[in-house]
């Protein structure tokens, strides 16, 4: 059995947006690919506050 070739993805971002990925580079001491892969494997957070049951 063959392994498939491994792909590659190209995103074009804004200006402002390279900014943030590069600042966030700098200040973790990695490249931007870094802070990408870090990005992808981080989990998940809901954008709503979790409810509390106080019954």
């Amino acid at each position: 059995m063959t392994m498939p070739k491994p792909t590659t993805h190209t995103v074009e971002v804004s200006e402002d947006v390279y900014d943030v990925l590069a600042r966030t580079a700098a200040r973790r001491e990695t490249d931007i690919d870094g802070v990408l892969r870090y990005l992808i494997e981080a989990p998940q957070v809901s954008a709503a506050p979790a409810g509390r049951d106080d019954d």
